[in-house]
């Protein structure tokens, strides 16, 4: 089964701009993009989900998912189509980032969704 990632500015963006402080995140983001090139289904551990349906980054992003790759930063993802799977990476972020920490922040996750939604991929 073929697995194409695509991603877009906001993720080569983030994902640099947040390893500069975290440096085994490359490391966790490799782990994740071997699991899923392996298995596109497969859970990259307990906290890989889709967003709440009801909420706003699924109703912006249908099909949206992230998982940790720390204790507070995720990559944000959908699956889509069938060999070849393609997996689309719209950005790493931390909780308070996306406005998903305690406490929520509806206006930040708005923003963040807003983001998400308007990126291109390459």
């Amino acid at each position: 089964m073929a697995v194409v990632f695509k991603t877009s500015p906001l993720f080569r963006e983030t994902l640099t701009n947040l390893a500069q402080n975290n440096p085994n995140l490359i490391a966790r983001f490799e782990a994740f993009k071997n699991l899923k090139s392996q298995n596109p289904l497969a859970n990259f551990g307990s906290s890989d989900k889709p967003s709440a349906g009801k909420g706003i980054f699924a109703k912006e992003v249908p099909g949206i998912k992230h998982a940790h790759l720390t204790k507070d930063i995720s990559v944000w993802y959908t699956i889509s189509g069938r060999d070849p799977t393609e997996i689309k990476l719209y950005g790493v972020f931390t909780h308070h980032d996306t406005g998903t920490g305690e406490p929520a922040n509806r206006r930040k996750q708005s923003a963040a969704a807003e983001r998400l939604k308007n990126q291109s991929f390459g």
